[in-house]
C-alpha cells in the first residue's frame, strides 16, 4: 500500500487508507513520540481534522509512504517518524476494544491483523484468546 502525504493532506485520510488495507488495525496520530515497544498516552492522540503539517513540527513536503504486510509494527511507525515527523502508534482489534501494539513491535502488520481477526472472532464465538498481555487504553 502507498499512502501520499501532501501539507493538507488530513490524518483522518491516511487513517482510512491504512485501516482499509489492514481491517483489524487502526492508527493514531500523537504530539509526541514514543520509543520502541513503548506505549502513548491517549492524553496525546491528535485530532482526525488536522492536516499533516498541523500534526507535524515540521514543515511537511509532500511524499509518499510504502507500507508492506511484512513490516514490522515499530518500523512503520519509525517511517511516519523519520520521513514525516508524525508520531503514530499502530492499534490492533482486540475482542470489543483497542488495543495498543507497543508491547508487540516486532510482529509484523500481517501478524498483527491477523492476531486481532482471530481474538475478534473468538469474541464473537464466545472464546475469549489473548497473544500476550498488552497495555488497554
Amino acid at each position: 500500500m502507498t499512502i501520499m502525504i501532501k501539507p493538507d493532506t488530513k490524518l483522518s485520510e491516511i487513517k482510512n487508507t491504512f485501516k482499509h488495507a489492514y481491517p483489524f488495525l487502526k492508527m493514531e496520530f500523537f504530539s509526541r513520540s514514543h520509543a520502541w515497544q513503548e506505549s502513548s498516552s491517549f492524553a496525546d492522540i491528535l485530532s482526525d481534522n488536522l492536516s499533516a503539517e498541523e500534526a507535524s513540527r515540521n514543515k511537511i513536503i509532500s511524499g509518499f509512504i510504502e507500507i508492506n504486510f511484512w513490516q514490522k509494527t515499530g518500523v512503520v511507525e519509525s517511517i511516519f517518524k523519520n520521513k514525516f515527523d508524525l508520531f503514530v502508534q499502530v492499534y490492533r482489534k482486540h475482542n470489543d476494544h483497542w488495543i495498543q501494539t507497543s508491547g508487540t513491535d516486532e510482529l509484523t502488520l500481517e501478524q498483527q491483523n491477523e492476531a486481532g481477526r482471530n481474538a475478534t472472532e473468538d469474541s464473537l464465538h464466545g472464546h475469549l484468546k489473548s497473544i500476550e498481555s498488552e497495555k488497554d487504553i
